[in-house]
């Protein structure tokens, strides 16, 4: 029997079929990578999708907060009003704006046209004392029988004029260290200052100036009331001093107050804001300005209220009495007061018919800056004697 029929011939694979595997298995190579790279592809687009996902969602909790920052996204500390607090309370509408702003100095912030200059002088005329005005841009009408410096952008007298308030402020001061509070009596100075913040760049003493007036100017009888057009700090060189702009009350007028308002989320306050002319805030406060009428009246009359006697008024002279007086009784000292009471009421019901409180008792009984609080006890208490 011959072995050799039991086997079958299984020849070598020649070049071709090797060439023809090899072909084969690059192409699963090639489709296995394209698949592996479609999966890895997948895979990091949906970690891409997942990592937009995350950061959109705390996108919009960030634009949550940076829609709720006041002056269009700027940091409340970059504000001249830094401590603004959402009112939710019922509004306590300030009628009294003298005695608002009593302590501080003033800062007035409107556009063109919302009465900065005249609400500025019937606060100057009103606390009492010489007025001096601060105007690079100002003509001959403006102003009419103030001290006007720096007309025509004379930066020059506006440094001059800055650099002796300055003396003066270190000499009232060192009187009122020497002889007291009552020295001062009769010294009042107000300033108004007409876009402070152009004065900046301008006059190298403006900050000093600023500085020392809203730090004791009060103090010294100096009262400074700046205004401007513009309310962030950067206009005003107030960056990183937020206790210098808290020396200052804020009064906004027009569109300002409105704006001011919607960073308190009020709308409450924004309606009534729009409702008349005569409203504004003071800091975060709502406030009722008096008639654009009775502050013209006052300004009109150049400031001119009844200026109560003092030894130490600089306008009061005291003549020596031709013989001494003798002391009265009580019954005479008692009638001589009733006598003087209902002069004041007829004079009260004469001329304060139309007036604010406020009016009266710096107008008609001349109680102004401090003494004003006395002024309106004597107007309760004519109020229950006549009434």
């Amino acid at each position: 029997m011959d072995i050799r029929k039991e086997f079958v011939t299984m020849p070598l694979p020649g070049w071709s079929q090797i060439s023809r595997f090899l072909g084969w298995g690059t192409g699963r190579v090639v489709f296995s990578s394209s698949y592996l790279c479609i999966h890895v592809t997948r895979a990091t687009a949906k970690a891409i999708v997942w990592c937009c996902d995350a950061t959109e969602r705390s996108l919009n909790k960030l634009v949550q907060v940076y829609d709720a920052l006041p002056y269009g996204g700027v940091m409340a500390p970059q504000i001249i009003e830094s401590a603004a607090q959402i009112i939710t309370e019922p509004m306590e509408i300030i009628t009294d704006i003298i005695g608002a702003i009593e302590g501080k100095q003033v800062m007035i912030i409107g556009e063109m046209g919302t009465g900065k200059s005249t609400l500025a002088q019937y606060l100057a005329y009103t606390v009492g004392g010489r007025v001096k005005v601060y105007e690079c841009e100002g003509t001959p009408t403006d102003w009419t029988g103030l001290e006007v410096i720096g007309r025509g952008e004379d930066w020059e007298a506006i440094t001059h004029g800055m650099d002796e308030d300055l003396e003066d402020l270190s000499n009232q001061m060192k009187l009122r260290n020497e002889r007291g509070d009552g020295a001062l009596v009769g010294t009042e100075q107000v300033y108004i200052v007409e876009e402070y913040p152009e004065l900046v760049s301008k006059v190298p003493s403006s900050g000093e100036w600023l500085d020392r007036h809203a730090r004791r100017g009060r103090k010294a009888k100096r009262f400074a009331i700046c205004l401007s057009q513009y309310d962030k700090v950067g206009a005003w060189g107030l960056e990183g001093k937020s206790d210098l702009a808290d020396a200052f009350y804020k009064i906004r007028l027009g569109k300002k107050a409105i704006f001011h308002a919607k960073s308190l989320r009020n709308d409450d306050l924004i309606n009534w804001l729009r409702q008349d002319k005569s409203h504004c805030l003071i800091d975060d406060q709502p406030c009722k300005l008096p008639s654009y009428r009775e502050m013209k009246s006052v300004s009109g009359r150049g400031g001119q209220t009844i200026q109560q006697p003092s030894p130490n008024n600089s306008n009061h002279t005291q003549k020596a009495p031709e013989q001494s007086p003798q002391p009265a009784s009580d019954e005479d000292f008692e009638a001589f007061s009733q006598d003087n009471n209902r002069i004041l009421w007829r004079l009260i019901q004469q001329f304060g018919a139309e007036k604010t409180d406020s009016a009266i008792v710096t107008e008609i009984l001349g109680f102004t800056g401090k003494r004003y609080g006395q002024g309106k006890a004597l107007l309760d208490t004519l109020r229950q004697e006549f009434e």
